[in-house]
């Protein structure tokens, strides 16, 4: 009896499994779910009685109606109007009118359109500059550069609800160790023949910026910045660790990421740390306050100068910084927002909050994470005002990096740090179109321009935190009113909590090669 009830105990435990793995393929088989689409799609459209901030000077144009046409601003007049019948009409109501915002440091996946693209547009962001890529030609995890183009040809023609992608970043390029041993020995980046094969894969991916991070030597940045510059790519990305900020003004890289820059080129004690290689444990909470209280002003004066002079841009990306000074707050940790967060990402992010709370203070018990984020804020207010250029970026979908809402939360850590309403508002519209050197056609409101429109209930001006009181949004000339602006809110919670969308995710996290490599390391 024992045995045919072992044996009736293996059958049914193998029925199970069966069962199991049959349900778990057909999920992963399932249609995903495409977001909403606009309220209204077509070739003409007004908007009247709005009041339309001028983001170059900080004036407010009262009592407008804006005319679009075929994705631009056609022309912009007094309100009042009574259009033709050719026009979709759209009453503002009063609303304040600036231009759609742009987060500049983002980090798409392939479920993107379902799980960011959504909250994205439902908080008025319609451009995305993206800093990650795929190292091959496709990914099953990652966004590579041909579906970043993909959906933005479908936004502008009104079929998907998606920002632009200007600018087609590469994957991080790191010295090596973060490439797959069955991939191109070149992308490794071991030589200066290596670093042309390298920008020459790349460019026939669709990459225009080329991502620099952490762990490339002095060498390789020098190889690749060479060969980049002759290809007529940029760099941007982080500063590698062993190399100088005056190397990278030479090379003339385009954008330096995060908000340690200053941290660590402020501080006599991290100059020092830079002249070892990178290992895990270097900096930790002690290291962090010998370098708060090393740091030299006239030193941190005298680079932020060569950055502007040089016209070096800086994304802060205040929001990573965040996480450690609130790692503790349980109001932090259980921001509502969370439900917008498949639970795989929920779980790393929470273990991510577990870590900095239990690594976040010092041998004497002190703090300094909280201390490390309001160094940064002092230092970007200094920065702007000896004339660093910044774009204003978010880092999502690190940790309690919210999409869309995000960007909010990062431009009210600059108000809070001193900047203007003015300029953190800059920073998301006018900045990053002299960034991308797309001034002609977006970051300010006029005719000619295209049309990515975010409407307002009260003046971003008077309080950055007006930016959340969001009224409708036009996307390349479509029209989003606020019902479907929610639906998109309330479609992305739902594909959150998908089963279906955590399981796709697993999976194609687990088929990622450039994913696995990285957990390797």
């Amino acid at each position: 009896m024992l045995r045919a009830g072992v044996q009736k105990a293996l059958w049914l435990g193998l029925c199970s499994v069966i069962t199991g793995l049959f349900l778990l393929g057909v999920m992963l088989l399932i249609p995903l779910a495409e977001p909403p689409g606009p309220a209204w799609s077509g070739d003409a459209l007004v908007l009247d009685n709005v009041h339309i901030v001028d983001t170059r000077s900080g004036e407010v144009l009262q009592n407008r109606a804006i005319w679009l046409k075929q994705g631009r601003i056609e022309q912009i007049t007094a309100a009042g109007v009574k259009p033709a019948a050719d026009y979709h009409y759209v009453s503002g109501q009063g609303s304040y009118v600036v231009p759609g915002l742009w987060d500049n440091h983002s980090h798409s996946l392939k479920l993107s359109p379902q799980l960011h693209h959504p909250l994205y547009l439902a908080h008025g962001v319609t451009y995305l500059r993206d800093m990650s890529g795929c190292m091959t030609l496709d990914d099953s995890l990652i966004a590579c550069a041909a579906d970043r183009q993909r959906w933005s040809q479908q936004a502008r023609s009104g079929q998907r609800s998606s920002p632009l992608y200007l600018q087609q970043s590469s994957f991080a390029i790191n010295g090596g160790a973060e490439v797959p041993a069955d991939f191109p020995a070149f992308l490794r980046l071991q030589t200066a023949a290596d670093a042309i094969a390298l920008v020459r894969h790349y460019q026939t991916l669709g990459v225009d910026t080329l991502k620099t991070y952490e762990l490339l030597n002095p060498a390789q940045y020098q190889w690749l910045s060479t060969a980049a510059a002759n290809a007529g790519l940029q760099l941007a990305g982080h500063q590698p660790w062993r190399v100088t900020l005056v190397d990278l003004i030479q090379a003339r890289q385009r954008s330096i990421e995060h908000g340690r820059l200053f941290l660590f080129e402020c501080s006599t004690v991290a100059m020092q740390l830079k002249q070892q290689p990178m290992r895990e444990g270097l900096i930790n909470s002690d290291v962090w306050r010998e370098i708060l209280q090393s740091q030299d002003p006239a030193l941190c004066q005298q680079k932020m100068r060569a950055m502007a002079a040089a016209r070096v841009w800086w994304s802060p990306t205040l929001l990573t910084l965040q996480l450690g000074a609130k790692a503790a707050d349980p109001a932090f940790r259980q921001d509502p927002r969370l439900s917008q967060v498949p639970w795989l990402l929920r779980t790393l992010w929470q273990a991510d909050a577990d870590a900095m709370q239990n690594r976040g203070a010092d041998q004497q018990g002190r703090p300094v994470h909280a201390e490390l984020l309001k160094l940064a804020q002092q230092q970007l207010k200094q920065a702007v005002a000896l004339g660093v250029p910044i774009i204003a970026g978010t880092d999502n979908p690190d940790s309690f990096v919210f999409a869309g809402s995000g960007l909010i939360d990062e431009l009210a850590l600059y108000t809070q740090a001193g900047l203007t309403p003015l300029q953190a508002l800059q920073s998301a519209t006018l900045w990053p179109a002299q960034y991308a050197g797309v001034e002609a056609t977006a970051g300010t409101i006029e005719a000619g321009k295209d049309a990515n429109l975010l409407l307002l209930s009260a003046n971003p001006l008077q309080q950055i935190q007006a930016l959340r009181q969001v009224e409708g949004l036009v996307l390349a000339g479509h029209w989003y009113d606020k019902p479907q602006l929610q639906a998109l809110q309330n479609f992305s919670s739902t594909q959150a909590a998908s089963l279906t969308i955590n399981l796709q995710l697993a999976w194609s996290a687990l088929r990622s090669s450039p994913f696995r490599q990285q957990f390797a390391d």
